[in-house]
């Protein structure tokens, strides 16, 4: 198998808000145009400013305000992360507790999955029209609303509402922060800057089932949810005090004016008073009147490859979850250890998972760059704007077999540990590697998209958020009825190999040698 891919011939980096049209191109897919009506007069407003050159920066934020704009959706992709991992060490207790069945206490996992799939194509619609700063303030409110109400329940009709609700607040985070990347990171920078936002992510199934552990044994399930209200609240002043809008089609490279801070509105209107600086058109009002389009994430999967990349992301989305999924019930029939030990198990999964952020981070933009340099493409250039023949797919998805085939051999080894009953070291240490490869997956497929669809990269990812959130819930619920059917050890081999016939496929659309051709 050939590790390279073919010229993104038809997929430069778009200089407005829609995205590349290759209808012209008989060798390539065509792709969607998606205008936003919403921003249009903005785009104008900062059509200068977005037309970058090698001389002019893509951001003109410094690095420091990078960092911490990195850092403020890094701890909000966590939360959405840790909301579900959180959970899975109470699931037998809140079984007990309820007295419902193990079949409904999986559901209010899968529905909080679906939710988490859905709702990032509304938000998604809203970040890419209204700008990401107020979608992250009305989602994260709804969220810690949704954390008191959870933290109250008395039955499961009310657990199982209020999961969607949560769902529907803290999936905005994924795609929204994903899309902050691609507004201010170069493409040179942007695998990194993924990597760094993807650890918050992974973060989440590292201390998440730790503490779900350690709170549903010492206090009781409902504590887990005033710990999550508790976490979220100062993150969310966080956000309404210190993150400025970076949509593009508002601000441009960051000069513009939009949905500022507290901070940033005193300043500029102190600025007028003092007649330091005249009061210019701001972007028209008329944007937050406009209803989002819940189905624009929908219009990707029409396309042929973005179809494919999404398919192949988000089967190892379900593949990686099936083994989350299971660890509680499995490890402690398997082990017969108590919540908190089942906790500390996840630890190799969220170890590995940031692991496999960070190092697949550094590698995309070593790959980029070294792409980059063969081809006798300025380092400037290559910052500006992505040319039309530059190799991109080869960039973000030239490796991704490696981690593919280590991910197939880790699930069949850890379905036949567990039914031999193997010493617990292993199964923990096949989790780690298993969360390292689909992790380094993520962050490639991520990139991708993003490099793809920079002007629309919320909407790309709530695409890929919605795909991979559907099958993985989908997925879930064959783990008990497979275990039952087939055993442990037959159910995760059965599973691999299915995840290796969709390797192949994408393989012979995707995997063809790239031209030497100089830029």
């Amino acid at each position: 198998m050939s590790s390279t891919l073919p010229e993104a011939k038809c997929l430069p980096i778009p200089k407005n808000n829609t995205a590349s049209d290759a209808s012209q191109d008989p060798n390539c897919d065509s792709i969607i145009t998606i205008d936003n009506p919403l921003t249009a007069n903005a785009s104008e407003e900062h059509d200068k400013t977005n037309t970058t050159s090698p001389d002019t920066p893509y951001s003109i934020l410094t690095a420091r305000k990078k960092a911490i704009i990195v850092v403020i959706i890094s701890l909000s992709s966590f939360v959405s992360a840790f909301s579900a991992n959180i959970y899975y060490p109470a699931l037998k207790v809140i079984q007990n507790d309820l007295n419902i069945t193990e079949r409904m206490v999986y559901l209010t996992v899968t529905v909080y999955m679906i939710f988490q799939g859905l709702s990032p194509s509304f938000w998604g619609s809203l970040a890419d029209s209204w700008g990401r700063r107020p979608v992250y303030i009305m989602t994260f409110l709804i969220y810690i609303f949704a954390c008191i109400g959870l933290a109250c329940t008395k039955n499961y009709v009310t657990l199982l509402i209020l999961r969607m609700l949560q769902a529907f607040g803290s999936s905005s985070a994924i795609a929204v922060g994903a899309g902050i990347i691609g507004d201010i990171a170069t493409p040179m920078e942007r695998g990194g800057y993924m990597g760094l936002f993807s650890m918050g992510t992974m973060l989440g199934p590292l201390l998440g089932p730790v503490l779900g552990g350690i709170v549903s044994y010492r206090l009781g399930w409902r504590w887990i949810f005033w710990v999550l209200s508790m976490l979220v609240t100062p993150l969310w002043f966080a956000i309404v005090l210190f993150l400025p809008e970076t949509l593009r089609a508002l601000v441009g490279d960051g000069s513009g004016y939009a949905n500022p801070t507290p901070l940033q509105y005193w300043r500029r209107e102190r600025k007028i008073a003092s007649k330091q600086l005249e009061d210019i058109e701001k972007p028209p009002r008329s944007r937050f009147l406009v209803l989002p389009n819940p189905f624009q994430s929908w219009v990707y999967l029409k396309e042929r490859v973005v179809l494919i990349i999404l398919l192949y992301n988000s089967l190892q989305y379900a593949g990686l979850y099936c083994v989350i999924t299971s660890v509680t019930d499995l490890f402690s029939n398997a082990y017969g250890i108590n919540e908190v030990q089942v906790g500390l198990c996840f630890l190799s999964n969220g170890v590995g998972a940031s692991l496999g952020s960070y190092t697949s981070g550094r590698i995309l933009d070593w790959r980029f760059k070294t792409i980059a340099k063969s081809l006798g493409i300025d380092e400037k250039n290559a910052n500006s704007n992505i040319p039309e023949d530059f190799p991109i797919k080869e960039a973000r998805m030239g490796i991704t077999w490696i981690w593919g085939i280590a991910f197939n051999v880790a699930m069949i080894a850890y379905g036949w540990s567990l039914f031999y009953k193997i010493h617990i070291a292993v199964p923990i240490i096949l989790n780690f590697i298993l969360s390292f490869t689909a992790t380094s997956t993520f962050n490639a497929t991520n990139t991708l998209l993003i490099d793809l669809f920079p002007n629309n990269s919320a909407a790309i990812i709530g695409s890929n958020n919605l795909t991979r959130c559907l099958l993985g819930a989908g997925a879930v619920l064959t783990v008990q009825p497979g275990v039952h059917l087939m055993g442990i050890g037959w159910f995760f081999t059965a599973m691999s190999l299915f995840l290796l016939i969709t390797r192949v496929t994408m393989a012979f659309l995707c995997f063809r040698p790239v031209s030497s051709k100089k830029v």
